[in-house]
């Protein structure tokens, strides 16, 4: 099954942004983001199914919440 990340520069934002969406029904899963797709030391994402992606990325550009992307992951 394909999943997506929606990677964060830090813990606070990516809180806020999980926070958010469990409360629309979006469950994230937070995970460190894998060091090919980090800007910096830091980094943590949230996996959500690939049909959840579009809404929450929504969500979180209408909130404010800052985050540096989206990526498509495979954890098999």
């Amino acid at each position: 099954m394909e999943n997506k990340l929606i990677m964060f520069s830090s813990m606070t934002p990516m809180m806020r942004g999980r926070e958010l969406l469990r409360r629309h029904g979006i469950h994230g899963v937070t995970v460190r983001t894998p060091a090919h797709l980090r800007r910096g030391s830091c980094g943590y994402s949230l996996r959500l199914s690939a049909e959840s992606t579009e809404r929450a990325v929504e969500l979180l550009r209408k909130n404010r919440i800052p985050f540096d992307g989206a990526a498509a992951v495979d954890f098999s």
